[in-house]
């Protein structure tokens, strides 16, 4: 199996590859432009020359001056190449070369101050620089072409690119070096988040990474990474406490059931005394059997288990079968129950679990509110979505209870949950099912004076 290049080797790599398309591009370009400004040189010269050429033309009186002038001109510039053609396109003089002609004759009616420049390469392969244009006589006009050899700044200009090529693989190498460097600069700080996080344990939780000081990405990592590790600690938290506590309320009805049924077996006991002591087995068995039903339902929550449903439920049905269930209790209490603000509102989510969220809710309501009471139920709705409002005139919670209210196994009455049979899981479970929904829950109070538990639920859409 291939094993896969680190970061820092994959950077160095990139870097001294992008530092090499960069040397060959500069190296491709200087050598253009150095090539051009030899070739810019080359034109002047030649301009100079056709210039001269051109007087000297201009002073030739009749075709035989004409052409001694030209061999006059043609032996001082033995480096040139010297053709005139004229009117007829014809070669009416060409300096002594063993080059034929190249020069093609330009339109006669141009004036003196156009001028071709063009590159040819002559049979032996010499590359020439040819200037074309035409002058005026007093025969006529004539076109001149007059080139010269490239092979001196050809050879210049190789040797440059021989130079430039030796050069490049020091380029890279350096490039490599460089990158290196750089690349093991810039990752000193993860090295040492690694090193950080590594020592991190589910038992050193309390540890966390230094943040550079630098406000780069590598520093926003850090933070990242920081507000990760408190989330983790903060959930190791809550599942420790959350262990601690579940295990605390099983062993309660596991003891009491232990203990009844030692007691009922080391003694005689009449047939009343076994059914009080079975009635208590049974009771203990029953809130056992509560507190794990609850605990898995929570479980399945907390895990998505349960199945995500996208029906359109009517919250004021859900609302009249929770009624229904707890009427008789609300009427052995003598708690009236307002539900005139309640409309046809439509949610969407899973009839059953928000079945159980308003029975907790209500049932919560019913429980701790003093006999004579009174509960109201309200609520609003918008497209967006649902609100509806559990009220009572109860006991209240305390400021300093109300933030950890929907916290597991949070009894506000320890004495009182027991006594009837609370875990303490409730109003946990609600938020679970009401997040799980999308919407929120939340809880008013004032203590001595009343609660007020909101729940905000998504509309549902109308169909189209």
């Amino acid at each position: 199996m291939i094993r896969r290049v680190n970061i820092r080797w994959r950077l160095t790599l990139w870097f001294a590859a992008a530092m090499t398309v960069m040397l060959v591009g500069r190296s491709f370009w200087i050598y253009y432009m150095m090539e051009r400004r030899l070739a810019i040189i080359a034109d002047a010269e030649l301009t100079t020359k056709l210039d001269i050429l051109n007087d000297v033309v201009n002073k030739s009186n009749n075709s035989a001056d004409l052409k001694a002038a030209l061999e006059h001109f043609a032996d001082n510039q033995r480096d040139l190449q010297l053709e005139i053609i004229d009117s007829d396109h014809s070669v009416f003089f060409q300096s002594r070369s063993s080059a034929p002609a190249t020069t093609k004759p330009l339109n006669q009616r141009l004036d003196t101050a156009h001028r071709r420049y063009e590159t040819n390469t002559s049979p032996g392969g010499d590359q020439r620089r040819q200037v074309t244009g035409v002058v005026q006589s007093s025969i006529g006009p004539f076109t001149v072409g007059i080139s010269r050899s490239m092979q001196a700044e050809q050879s210049e200009v190789w040797d440059f690119a021989m130079t430039l090529l030796a050069t490049l693989p020091l380029g890279i190498v350096a490039a490599f070096g460089v990158g290196y460097i750089v690349s093991s600069w810039a990752l000193t700080p993860v090295d040492k988040m690694i090193s950080t996080a590594n020592d991190i344990t589910a038992n050193r939780l309390d540890q966390r990474i230094d943040v550079p000081d630098t406000g780069d990405e590598l520093s926003r990592l850090a933070q990242t990474l920081n507000k990760m590790i408190d989330r983790l600690n903060k959930s190791f938290e809550e599942m420790r406490r959350f262990t601690a506590d579940a295990a605390h309320d099983l062993r309660t009805p596991v003891t009491a059931l232990r203990t009844e049924l030692e007691v009922s077996l080391m003694a005689d006991k009449t047939i009343d005394d076994y059914r009080n002591s079975i009635q208590t087995a049974l009771e203990e068995s029953i809130n056992l059997s509560r507190l794990t039903e609850q605990l898995l339902d929570l479980s399945r929550e907390d895990h998505g288990m349960n199945p995500e449903s996208q029906q359109a439920v009517r919250l004021d049905a859900v609302l009249q079968s929770v009624l229904e269930v707890l009427n008789s209790v609300a009427l052995q209490k003598k708690i009236t129950i307002d539900t005139r603000q309640i409309r046809p509102w439509t949610v969407t989510g899973d009839h059953v679990r928000l079945r159980r969220v308003f029975m907790n809710l209500l049932s919560n309501a019913i429980q701790y509110s003093s006999p004579g009471g009174q509960i109201w139920l309200e609520g609003t709705a918008d497209s967006d979505t649902t609100t509806v409002v559990v009220a009572d005139n109860g006991p209240g919670i305390s400021a300093a209870d109300l933030p950890h209210i929907f916290d597991r196994f949070r009894r506000v009455d320890q004495a009182r949950n027991r006594q009837s049979g609370g875990t303490g899981l409730g109003l946990a479970i609600c938020k679970s099912i009401v997040e799980s929904h999308g919407g929120k829950i939340s809880m008013e109070s004032t203590f001595g004076q009343g609660s007020r538990v909101s729940v905000t639920l998504p509309s549902a859409k109308p169909a189209r």
